[in-house]
């Protein structure tokens, strides 16, 4: 980058800083990424000092820029550069014209406009009156095949039925930010600069909520994504009547046209080629809905003011029972009857007459079996025929029982006086698996056949037996999931289940099932679900973690891998704790973490995949990697999938909330996650592992908990150090391409060793001979002794069994990464000295009775606090917001240390105030809450020396 280049960033952003933005740095090498940790200005705008610094020397960087409250309430709405491609701001802007929103969509597009280096363009708009909402993406588009990338096609390959999608319109909001002008070179993986093409930043247009609200409704009425359809909204057509009349529902969908069913809510505005944009009938704002997309004409509604579910699609008939029955559909087909839709015959009292063999409709796609559209003739009580074994894998010995049939339109029971068939299911439902856990609980597998795809599949769920004998509690428990049964069947459905699988003892298959993975209650270890045992998890949330606990490759391949990482103790550490997991339950301990941190990029990911690749895919789009960004249910519930299975979340900067972090910490000791009130779902939830977690600060920064430093084990070691980037490359590469071998054969070494006499005792002794010797001195190094023996046991078990390629580090290593002095134990003082620091270079910025006799303004800045004198002593006192910044730009956080500060003494306190340590003061005409500092905590001289 050149002289003036810089000096052309430091002008862009003190041009950015002076219309009210927050201002950021971007790298430059093609990720886009802030150059700096940037959480904290989602909040707090950067300063023209840091500006400086950033922006100055010669180091290549971009300029980016926050949106929403931040930055005065700024939104970006993006086209992406395929967007401009296919022409869809000219659609918007014609929709935008045609619903009344023409003058201020064109001042949108003369305000502040950038084009992208991929050809999109940024349009940028103030919103007054509401929040910005966050990121939203507005409109997307399956991708083309000619348009696929290697990525696409990998992942297309490992998961067939994923959707490959393109963005073509979205916003930045709250929490987001962008890249601007004049960020060029390798700031883009193009290469290509971001060019300004109107305005600036002083020319952005502010327009009130709704009407952006309007704005953003029409982009999103450009999406391409096919919208899956549910029942409530659209029924699925219904299988023509054997005598070929019409039901009111399809006759009123054929006739009825949406000027009709959409009068005095909806008016048309325009049409374009087969679509039809609706607004408000009194003619009041925008475009806020469309019908006439595609051949099935479904109305999508784009405002969250009516009674339509908004982006849902709608069918005339699911529209016309939504606003005339309250979305009963009988009650809305009964009506439409009425009203001559439809035509019917009397019901015909006895046995349905058979159709003829050329009427039966042959299904359009089978790819289950062709029999699914035989029609037996009703007469028959005990139908013959049904082929299970080509449509549920069942043995063919299986039988319908007596008094029932079964056909592809679904299960029917004869009546008590044995003329008519009553109708059970809509679809083919029965037992297909029963299973027995470790504890001999019970369950069945439910499969049925679904054809809301337009081709028949099979469903299977698992169910516990107690849910399978309650109809109405089946009906609910998986009606989401497509069930083909209704409320008003459900007792007649648990009959039907009980009756075949009754009929069908001896041949209806019987499995042993698994919950979670890792150690069962009868001593058994079920390390994935190729192990033969059926996995079937507790929430559905954990489907894809337990999926991806699967083999690749070859154990070899992975040992080859793994001994690349010989001379690199972090990454050794890692895959270390991993085999250590399982040797938890033998060992009589409890969960901990192993946590790993540095402000560098040296492959803290890449040493966390490294040890996850002993159990499971390491991949970043695999589910067994999490990241931080979630909830404390979400994670119980992942931690919940194992038991002596390591657990990995990656990035501690990406949480949302400091606490999350600490009460993680917290609880992950108890091997259970916390009380639920009543007993609920989800109550005190149990799990057995070893947390590995990565990320800039260390996790120990997170929690204001004095004792959790004795239940982690840290280190700020950069995994490959300084020259290891092509060591942690080959790597990543290796274990993506082998792993889930380790795992299970270090478990099976471990259950022959427990199973010779006296085996877990001699696995105790050798791991208590350990603990004493990494037992040092401190308190601290005797609490983490256990954890770091169980880390050296699992790896010098593992090396003698020649399963790692490499000698067992030695304990002077381990002494030297976890039981020797941490300084993340002194984080309470190592946040002060970072505040005194900070204080006594900018002592000017503390307010003082002489500064105000001399009438010094306030700093550019603001004050940062107050000067004054308490019994002849200094007394400094500091705003707490501007605390909580300096610490967190060191990487500490306030609310984890501020305990410690009072304890220590280090602070004054208040018992009227709270909380009491925010002690009132008043300066510079202002009376304000701060954090007053004994002169033990921030030594400031004299009385003389305030003066």
């Amino acid at each position: 980058m050149t002289d003036a280049q810089t000096l052309d960033l430091r002008a862009s952003a003190r041009e950015l800083h002076d219309a009210g933005l927050c201002v950021l740095p971007i790298t430059a090498d093609g990720t886009k990424k802030p150059a700096v940790a940037w959480l904290q200005y989602k909040t707090a705008r950067t300063t023209p000092e840091q500006h400086d610094s950033w922006f100055g020397g010669h180091r290549p960087r971009g300029i980016a820029i926050v949106y929403g409250a931040v930055s005065g309430g700024i939104e970006l709405i993006e086209f992406e550069g395929l967007a401009i491609r296919e022409g869809l701001l000219d659609d918007v802007t014609e929709i935008m014209g045609a619903s009344g929103l023409g003058d201020v969509w064109a001042a949108v597009l003369s305000g502040w406009v950038t084009e992208s280096p991929s050809g999109g363009r940024h349009f940028r708009l103030r919103v007054e009156g509401a929040d910005v909402p966050g990121n939203t993406k507005l409109a997307s588009r399956l991708a083309r095949e000619d348009e696929y990338t290697d990525a696409d096609r990998q992942r297309l390959r490992e998961r067939p039925n994923s959707r490959i999608v393109r963005v073509l319109i979205e916003t930045r909001g709250e929490g987001g930010y962008g890249l601007v002008e004049p960020s060029s070179g390798t700031v883009h993986a193009t290469g290509r600069p971001y060019l300004r093409l109107e305005g600036g930043p002083d020319s952005i247009p502010v327009l009130d909520a709704e009407t952006v609200a309007a704005i953003r409704d029409v982009c999103r009425m450009v999406d391409q994504l096919p919208q899956p359809e549910a029942p409530k909204t659209a029924p699925r057509p219904s299988p023509p009547r054997p005598d070929g009349t019409l039901r009111p529902g399809d006759d009123f969908e054929a006739r009825a046209s949406w000027e009709e069913i959409l009068r005095g809510i909806f008016r048309p505005l325009s049409t374009r080629g087969s679509e039809t944009y609706w607004g408000w009938a009194d003619g009041v704002g925008g475009a806020k809905a469309t019908t006439g997309k595609d051949e099935h004409d479904r109305l999508f509604v784009f405002t969250t003011s009516s009674d339509f579910t908004p982006e849902v699609p709608y069918s005339k008939f699911g529209a016309y029972a939504l606003l005339n029955h309250n979305a009963d559909h009988k009650a809305a087909a009964r009506e439409l009857a009425r009203q001559g839709y439809g035509s019917r015959h009397p019901a015909s009292v006895g046995p349905r007459p058979s159709a003829p063999a050329s009427q039966v409709p042959a299904p359009a796609e089978e790819p289950v079996a062709d029999h699914l559209a035989e029609q037996p003739s009703p007469d028959v009580a005990v139908p013959e025929g049904f082929d299970y074994a080509d449509t549920f894998g069942l043995p063919s010995t299986v039988r319908t029982p007596y008094d029932y049939r079964v056909t592809g339109r679904g299960v029917e029971v004869l009546s008590t006086s044995g003329e008519n068939w009553n109708r059970v299911t809509f679809a083919p439902l029965v037992v297909t698996a029963t299973f027995e856990d470790p504890e001999g609980d019970q369950y069945v597998e439910l499969s049925w056949i679904d054809r809301s795809l337009g081709r028949p599949r099979r469903i299977s769920r698992i169910v516990s037996r107690e849910t399978a004998k309650r109809g109405r509690k089946l009906i609910e428990y998986l009606g989401s999931a497509g069930l083909p049964a209704v409320e008003g069947d459900a007792r007649a459905v648990e009959k039907w289940l009980a009756e075949f699988e009754a009929g069908n003892v001896g041949r209806i298959p019987s499995e042993q099932l698994a919950r979670w993975l890792g150690w069962q209650d009868d001593g058994t270890f079920v390390s994935s679900p190729e192990d033969g045992v059926k996995v079937d998890t507790a929430f559905e949330e954990q489907r894809g973690p337990a999926r991806a606990h699967a083999r690749k490759g070859t154990l070899e391949g992975w040992q080859d891998t793994v001994a690349q990482l010989a001379s690199y103790p972090v990454p050794r550490v890692a895959v270390a704790a991993a085999l250590a997991a399982p040797l938890l339950k033998p060992l009589g301990l409890n969960s901990f973490t192993l946590d790993i941190s540095s402000r560098s990029t040296k492959g803290k990911t890449t040493a966390l995949q490294c040890a996850l690749s002993v159990w499971a895919d390491p991949s970043e789009h695999a589910s067994a990697m999490s990241n931080w960004r979630t909830t404390l249910y979400a994670i119980e519930k992942r931690l919940n999938l194992v038991r002596g299975i390591v657990t990995v979340f990656d990035e501690t900067m990406a949480v949302t909330d400091d606490s999350l972090i600490d009460e993680v910490l917290y609880q992950l000791p108890m091997n259970h996650g916390k009380a639920r009130s009543g007993g609920a779902f989800g109550n005190m939830l149990p799990w057995e592992t070893i947390l590995l977690s990565s990320g800039e600060r260390p996790a120990l920064s997170f929690t204001t908990s004095q004792g959790a430093a004795a239940r982690i084990l840290g280190t700020t070691v950069a995994p490959f150090g300084d020259g290891g980037g092509a060591a942690a490359a080959a790597a990543l590469e290796g274990v993506l391409t082998h792993h889930g071998h380790a795992g299970p054969e270090f478990v099976q070494y471990i259950l022959s060793g427990l199973a010779q006499p006296n085996g877990r005792e001699k696995l105790k002794k050798h791991h208590r001979g350990l603990v004493d010797e990494f037992r040092g001195g401190g308190d601290m190094t005797n609490r983490r002794a256990p954890m770091v023996a169980a880390l050296v046991l699992a790896e010098a078990l593992a090396c003698r069994t020649g399963l790692l390629p490499y000698e067992p580090l030695s304990h002077d290593v381990w002494r030297g990464l976890f039981t020797a002095h941490n300084p993340t134990d002194n984080r309470p003082d190592m946040a002060l000295d970072v505040v005194r620091e900070y204080v006594a270079g900018h002592s000017h910025e503390l307010y003082s009775a002489s500064r105000a006799i001399m009438g010094d303004r306030p700093p550019y800045s603001g004050w940062l606090g107050a000067l004054s004198s308490d019994k002849g002593a200094a007394e400094v006192a500091l705003l707490p917001e501007r605390v909580r910044k300096i610490l967190a730009d060191a990487g500490y956080s306030l609310d984890a240390v501020v305990g410690s500060w009072v304890d220590a003494g280090y602070l004054k306190t208040l018992k009227s105030q709270r909380p009491a340590h925010l002690v009132p003061r008043r300066f510079d005409g202002a009376r304000a809450k701060c954090l007053v500092f004994t002169p033990e905590g921030m030594p400031f001289g004299d009385q003389g020396d305030v003066l």
